[in-house]
């Protein structure tokens, strides 16, 4: 493994997104934490010492098999734009901004794979599945953490399972989060009665940010609440379940609507195309949420001249840091709005409405 600047990765990286057609489950993305026992915690170590542990982790990383060309990034020499792209690419609500000295993120040029080092526990291998296929996303992960197991022993304990620096992440140590676009049952009013008939305890209702603020881009991310007391094969068995059932729901709302041809909604998809391809200037969940409803649009045959797989990578690649590595002058924090409002004409211009 060679150490690398992170504009270097950017240039490589093949983004998820590129061929993803799927118009209700969008992605999700797997992380597992784990810790080396023979070390204290990071937060209980000085830097010399996390320096240290970056550097064994990252040769061991090195010679795993199921990483495509591993690249190790470390943190004091990345940039505040490379950290949140970082954070966007790997649909993450925990900011990478304070990562520093000692601390160092691993990719592989699938752009599907990361491994963070020495932020909050000594690994966190995270993998990103836009297939639906959790059960493969969870056993390539199971396959990397037995790989490491050989080199080091984690922190583990009988009573409490794999030992994190939050507590209540113990046990399992593995969190997944699954992003459902529900624009069907969100236009439609019946999100809120549906998620509270469908409520389960280990499941974790949230939006795009990881709260419950308000939905950006009609995306519900669906979360497990517990990592103790469950096994990894009962948290995966349980979020497909719960997934299954809630895009059945949305599918039948999909199909009210067609069948119904909803003024209120057509309306509102009209408003929205007009929007996008007019607009001067557009701030990141503005544009989400119109190209959520883009989507529905095309999905119900009021849109034509794009692809589905457009609209996606549209969605994913307007947020700032993404759009920002399109363009290569740098631009200022004011131009933002204008770029992105440009970046989407760029991508609306065949797409036609037809209602």
């Amino acid at each position: 493994m060679k150490n690398t600047s992170f504009k270097e990765i950017l240039a490589q990286y093949t983004i998820p997104w590129n061929d993803n057609s799927n118009t209700i489950w969008l992605a999700s993305a797997l992380m597992m934490q784990r810790n080396i026992e023979k070390y204290n915690f990071p937060g209980k170590l000085d830097v010399d010492r996390r320096k240290q542990i970056v550097s064994v982790i990252g040769s061991e990383v090195g010679k795993l098999e199921g990483i495509e060309k591993p690249l190790l990034v470390k943190a004091e020499e990345s940039t505040p734009h490379e950290k949140e792209f970082l954070m966007e690419h790997c649909l993450t609500t925990e900011s990478f901004q304070q990562a520093h000295q000692g601390e160092a993120f691993i990719v592989d040029e699938s752009g599907t794979f990361i491994l963070t080092v020495n932020i909050r526990d000594h690994l966190h291998l995270r993998t990103i599945d836009t297939k639906g296929e959790l059960e493969g996303a969870w056993n390539r992960l199971v396959k990397l953490e037995t790989q490491l197991s050989k080199s080091f022993s984690y922190a583990y304990s009988s009573k409490f399972g794999f030992l994190t620096a939050d507590p209540f992440l113990c046990g399992t140590g593995l969190s997944v989060s699954c992003y459902l676009q529900l624009s069907g049952l969100i236009h439609s009013g019946k999100l809120d009665s549906t998620l509270e008939n469908m409520k389960e305890e280990g499941i974790h209702i949230s939006d795009l940010q990881g709260d419950s603020s308000g939905l950006i881009g009609d995306i519900v991310k669906i979360s497990n609440n517990y990592t103790l007391g469950i096994n990894e094969e009962a948290i995966i068995a349980g979020l497909r379940n719960f997934i299954t059932k809630i895009i059945v729901e949305e599918n039948s709302a999909r199909n009210n609507i067609r069948q119904q041809e909803s003024a209120e909604i057509k309306d509102k998809v009209a408003r929205s195309f007009g929007l996008l391809i007019h607009s001067y200037q557009l701030e990141a969940a503005e544009a989400l949420n119109e190209i959520a409803l883009l989507k529905l649009g095309l999905e119900l045959g009021w849109l034509k001249g794009i692809a589905m797989t457009e609209l996606n990578k549209l969605f994913f690649i307007c947020r700032r840091a993404h759009l920002l590595n399109y363009f290569p002058d740098k631009i200022s924090q004011e131009e933002i709005p204008h770029k992105r409002a440009e970046f989407i004409h760029s991508f609306l211009k065949n797409a036609v409405l037809t209602i």
